[in-house]
């Protein structure tokens, strides 16, 4: 071959590669749309939509047109966009409610505009559906997705349809007081049958909680369940099998309530009842206690830690915290705290904990029955991990656990709750488990819905399912369970959930519309060793 060949051919394979190359980054470029904040200047008594229409119009367009989803704070004047960039706006009118926007393609000045009436509030999210359905179709050029068609609502059932996490397994569900238990059969024969044996008329409460707990909080050995909102706390009791509501406590404004838990740790034979919240971005805690004939009394007003009190085998309940960062909602550690005299809060040692862990994210627990303390853990990908007391990773569960709506404001997961269910000496996991709604690309962003509580038992390597719930359709806000005794070798135990009513998953978390439904349950846990 002469040299002029050689030459031809090289630059002819050097073109081919060029090319196949660039076809390459053409070809596994990611779509790119930013969204900016919802301008509410001209929208009267809606203002508070501003970050609510941003969200929805992001995750529903998000399904539209793929690719990775930003929040940007504003528009930087002169610089090149490479992305697709999207504005939107509510304004009140005489009319009704106009939403819009204003949409620009990737390095281009020319806007698309798009507008949408809604006569009233309830209608929103129709007028949304129509905004999307247009962007998606003007500056995407997709058919509108079959996600965002709004199905007539089904007639609520008594008990949900229970979803199976295993389908190789054989499943044995047992029914009864509004509440299905599922168990692979074999564990079900030979180690706990678990059973649902009570049921207190679930109340619908008119309006949507953010947290809840259950406990004794007044000393008459019967247990409390208190609902918080970010503007009040609902403290709700048990009797002739219904669910009956003894107070409301107004909370202090400006509040973004995100646990609610509670503890005896003065000992004074009264649970206080430990409320973590944020304002402006910054730790605003509180402590206080109730009691039916004198009501609320506040111990500690304006704490400037996340709190939360936390069991530890061997020792008991104490109390932790943890602060918030320069650049984050959270600063690294986790402490030991002690409430003081004059409504000030002593700072003791740092718990020993993986870095990444945040106050919210953990157990104590002793999985082994060996008196030693392991850490369970939910990660940032909202997975089950498990270490030993030397910090070391013993387990981390092949998929993740769907917990509660990553906001923009401090989230705390949904708790993990340790319980000895079947009476076998060692601490086992309860857990709740959401079902991912809004695209994974909104990694800072997530919603959820169809929820179950699932029970397992750690094997010495890692957890197996002993038992889950059926489905609750509208996902899970909060949960607790409490092992209230044993009777016969029987463990029995007590399942408090909330859960929003039936209805559009996002027009309840971010329009502020709809309520909740609050259920307690009883359960068996029959021991089938020899």
């Amino acid at each position: 071959m002469d040299s002029s060949l050689k030459k031809s051919v090289v630059i002819f394979l050097m073109s081919l590669v060029c090319s196949v190359a660039t076809t390459a980054v053409f070809a596994t470029e990611v779509r790119q749309v930013v969204f900016y904040p919802t301008d509410v200047s001209d929208a009267g008594d809606f203002a508070y939509l501003r970050d609510s229409v941003r969200l929805m119009l992001a995750s529903r367009l998000s399904a539209v047109a793929g690719g990775e989803v930003r929040f940007e704070d504003g528009v930087n004047k002169g610089r090149d966009f490479t992305f697709f960039r999207v504005m939107s706006s509510v304004v009140s009118t005489k009319e009704g409610i106009r939403l819009s926007v204003k949409a620009f393609k990737p390095s281009e000045d020319v806007s698309l505009q798009f507008q949408s009436m809604a006569n009233e509030s309830t209608e929103i999210m129709k007028a949304l559906d129509v905004l999307v359905e247009d962007v998606g179709t003007m500056l995407f050029q997709v058919e509108p997705p079959k996600a965002i068609i709004r199905e007539p609502e089904k007639e609520e059932k008594d008990v949900a349809d229970m979803g199976t996490s295993h389908p190789d397994r054989v499943y044995k569900s047992t029914s009864g007081f509004g509440l299905s238990i599922n168990q692979d059969e074999f564990v079900s024969q030979t180690e706990v049958e678990v059973k649902a044996t009570e049921r207190y008329k679930s109340k619908v409460l008119p309006f949507l909680a953010k947290c809840m707990t259950a406990g004794d909080i007044d000393g008459d050995l019967h247990d409390e369940i208190i609902v918080s909102t970010n503007t009040k706390l609902y403290i709700y009791r048990l009797r002739d099998e219904k669910i009956e509501l003894l107070d409301t406590v107004a909370l202090p404004g400006g509040l973004k309530v995100h646990a609610v838990n509670v503890a005896d740790l003065d000992n004074n034979g009264v649970m206080e009842i430990y409320l973590s919240s944020t304002r402006k971005e910054e730790p605003r805690s509180s402590i206080l206690e109730w009691h039916p004939v004198t009501g609320v009394k506040w111990l500690y007003e304006n704490v400037y830690w996340y709190l939360r009190p936390v069991n530890i085998p061997g020792e008991g309940v104490v109390l932790a915290g943890q602060q918030s960062g320069v650049s984050g909602m959270t600063a690294p550690g986790i402490y030991r705290l002690t409430a003081g005299e004059g409504g000030k809060v002593a700072v003791g040692e740092r718990f020993s904990l993986p870095e990444s862990v945040d106050l919210f994210d953990f157990v104590f627990a002793d999985f082994g029955g060996d008196k030693m303390v392991e850490v369970a853990t939910i990660n940032k990908k909202e997975q089950l991990q498990v270490y030993n007391s030397d910090l070391k990773l013993l387990y981390t569960s092949p998929s993740g656990f769907g917990g509660k709506e990553l906001l923009k404001e401090y989230t705390a997961h949904i708790r993990l709750v340790v319980s000895d269910f079947d009476n076998n000496g060692h601490d086992d996991i309860l857990i709740v488990d959401n079902e991912l709604y809004s695209p994974e690309m909104m990694n800072k962003t997530r919603l959820y819905k169809n929820g179950q509580v699932r029970g397992l038992s750690w094997d010495g390597v890692g957890f197996a399912e002993v038992w889950h719930t059926n489905l609750f359709p509208n996902s899970i806000i909060d949960f607790q369970f409490f092992s209230t005794s044993k009777i016969d070798g029987v463990g029995i135990g007590r399942l408090f959930i909330v859960e929003p009513e039936k209805g559009d998953l996002l027009e309840k978390i971010f329009l502020g519309a709809g309520g909740s439904r609050l259920s307690v349950y009883g359960m068996n846990f029959i021991p089938k060793r020899n």
